[in-house]
């Protein structure tokens, strides 16, 4: 089975975040200082560099790219912050250990937002041996992504956050929480909500997106847990592209032919309206893409999630291609258990390649942050 490629990669509220002994830092007394991280060409500042012990402050990076910067080897917490106004990054964890909790991050983008590719609440950076957790925090009006976790060297954890995206914008595919190129990670009872594009350029959100592949120009993202998360109102509900480049084709992406074990349960994914108009290519054009689930890749598992909503129920003809779950790029995938929340009836995997027949196009990759 293949994709064909497209020249297309741009590439949350926990009750409420309770602020105790908070200094006080605002953007007009704040030095934009450079670390040494680049992107686009440019050396990023930060507002803040390595901070020791526990970070606990209310932060206005206006005027930085990046809020609070941990680099190699660097340890720390980031607690009961507010941290908002950097155009790049809220929080970037490059190659350090660090755990981000209990913390409000947003405003994080241009301003106003557009569509370049930044603007990420947090980051633990692509390249790097990162580690550390992700948990309760609420990020919002992030301009790309909520949360992004690229090959991590061990396990993290992102847990019972809440990431709230704009909602359907025509500007750019934004994704809720991201891991990718191989990184190692659980992500669990989370509220991920309002990521969905309506522009024309060949793309769908991501509520959680799970990434890899030679197709990306990286590792497989393998063995990652997506488990208990409420997942509302995204294009693509929970979404994993694991892609390699055809060996017989340089312009096609195939599922790989080795395990990523991805295990996809107990998630509640719903969506109440069809937005998307260019996220699949149908007989040259674009057409709309919406899906709970989207899986392509080998051996995965879902199993006993609950997905409604009219914008993943199949329509009477197509486009746009709305299906519950989407398993045309699936190798050897378990579907067992997963029902339409409200009714219980039985959900089970469909595949473009049934609706379609002979005129196929497909999804090549999803619109991710490196």
């Amino acid at each position: 089975m293949s994709v064909v490629l497209l020249a297309v990669v741009a590439l949350t509220l926990v009750g409420v975040v309770e602020f105790i002994s908070v200094k006080d830092a605002h953007a007009a007394g704040l030095t934009c200082t450079p670390t040494g991280f680049y992107r686009d060409g440019m050396n990023l500042t930060a507002a803040v560099i390595n901070p020791t012990g526990t970070y606990n402050a209310v932060l206005n990076a206006s005027g930085c790219n990046i809020g609070v910067y941990y680099g190699p080897g660097a340890t720390g917490k980031v607690l009961r912050s507010e941290i908002y106004g950097a155009n790049y990054f809220g929080i970037v964890n490059n190659g350090g250990s660090v755990v981000i909790s209990n913390s409000f991050i947003h405003d994080i983008g241009e301003v106003p937002f557009n569509g370049s590719q930044h603007g990420v609440g947090i980051y633990f950076a692509y390249g790097a041996t990162s580690s550390g957790h992700i948990m309760h925090n609420h990020i919002s009006r992030y301009q790309k992504g909520g949360i992004v976790v690229n090959g991590t060297s061990s396990l993290v954890k992102i847990e019972s956050n809440t990431v709230t995206g704009l909602g359907p914008v025509n500007f750019i595919a934004q994704n809720g929480i991201e891991v990718g190129y191989g990184a190692q990670a659980n992500v669990f009872n989370n509220t991920v909500t309002g990521n969905s594009y309506t522009g024309m350029n060949f793309a769908s959100s991501g509520g959680i997106l799970l990434f890899g592949g030679s197709c990306y120009g990286g590792n497989l993202t393998t063995n990652v847990h997506v488990s208990n998360n409420n997942v509302v109102g995204n294009d693509v509900g929970v979404w994993l592209s694991d892609l390699v480049v055809d060996p017989n084709n340089a312009n096609n992406c195939l599922a790989p032919s080795t395990s990523t074990n991805v295990q996809i349960y107990k998630n509640t994914i719903t969506n109440d309206a069809v937005n998307n108009v260019s996220g699949y290519i149908f007989n040259g054009a674009p057409a709309g893409y919406q899906a709970g689930i989207s899986d392509a890749g080998n051996h995965d598992k879902i199993i006993s999630n609950s997905i409604c909503g009219v914008g993943y129920t199949p329509p009477a003809s197509n486009p746009p291609i709305l299906l519950n779950i989407d398993i045309t790029y699936a190798f050897n995938v378990l579907v067992k258990g997963n029902t339409s929340c409200g009714s219980g009836a039985a959900v089970n995997g469909a595949s473009t390649a049934l609706i379609h027949g002979a005129q196929q196009m497909l999804i090549a990759r999803a619109s991710v942050v490196k």
